[in-house]
């Protein structure tokens, strides 16, 4: 019995994308069986999902621990459910990985090798480019820009976005599960913030390990189309950007006078958003 590694994932009304990553998942968990080096588990959350996801999901791929929940949970309380039930069997790792990610040949294999590389003792974050080969999601550095990924060895990066990301026990065991304040957004770039403070190694693995395009055109909530109530609600959503959970991260992450400048930046965009969709 090779060491334990849960990957999880929380899923919402995307039965094609889900199917799709978890058969680009399983493919490469059977390529590394022959190894014995590690065991796979998959727990998904099945957040209210009303075209059959989490049905399809136990069809196709019996063997997926699949978590039902109510559609009130978004990505960060999905991933912290789907967190929390994994950690009953104490696995030696955990991977984070969405659905809309399509992991590239040997991208488990790689993100492995580099925890192995670093000892089991960091975060090892896989980058994203999109179906245009731009860099799309992965490390990040302070101030937001995505860390180019070297062909060869693990790049250092601040935080990260949790598209597919690996913690080991180690961290788990310091930093505990996401955080609970906040809905979808903030959990992963919090994470990564929390880690910096606990002086855990975060890197970049080596390569393009997997495809996923960023969501298209601007926020409804920065978008002159919208009448301004119809913003303000946008806003405020768990898909928005809740002005207590913004203001949490930013405190945390650049401090508190930083915190009141952004917050006072959303309002003015609310107020006077921009006139089309353009970035």
């Amino acid at each position: 019995m090779g060491m334990k590694v849960a990957i999880l994932l929380t899923v919402f009304n995307r039965r094609e994308k889900t199917l799709e990553c978890l058969d680009i998942c399983y493919r490469q968990i059977d390529a590394m069986k022959s190894e014995g080096t590690y065991d796979f588990q998959i727990f998904m959350v099945d957040d209210g999902s009303s075209d059959g996801t989490g049905e399809a999901v136990r069809e196709t791929f019996p063997q997926t621990a699949v978590i039902r929940s109510d559609g009130g949970l978004f990505w960060n309380q999905g991933m912290r459910l789907a967190w929390d039930t994994a950690a009953l069997q104490t696995p030696d790792f955990y991977i984070w990985i969405n659905d809309d990610t399509l992991l590239r040949p040997n991208a488990l294999s790689i993100l492995m090798e580099t925890s192995n590389f670093l000892k089991h003792r960091a975060i090892i974050v896989g980058t994203a480019e999109d179906s245009k080969g731009r860099l799309s999601y992965g490390g990040r550095t302070r101030y937001g820009k995505i860390v180019s990924p070297d062909p060869t060895i693990p790049v250092p990066c601040w935080t990260f976005n949790g598209n597919f990301v690996l913690i080991p026990a180690y961290v788990y065991r310091i930093l505990g599960n996401l955080d609970e304040h906040y809905q979808h957004s903030y959990g992963d770039f919090d994470y990564g913030v929390r880690a910096a403070a606990a002086n855990i190694v975060r890197v970049v693995a080596p390569g393009i390990l997997c495809e996923c395009n960023r969501n298209p055109g601007i926020p409804k909530w920065r978008d002159r189309n919208y009448p301004l109530r119809d913003r303000i609600a946008s806003l405020h959503s768990p898909k928005g950007r809740p002005p207590k959970e913004q203001f949490r991260y930013d405190v945390r992450s650049r401090g508190f006078i930083f915190a009141l400048i952004h917050g006072l930046s959303v309002a003015v965009k609310v107020f006077f958003p921009k006139r089309n969709n353009d970035e």
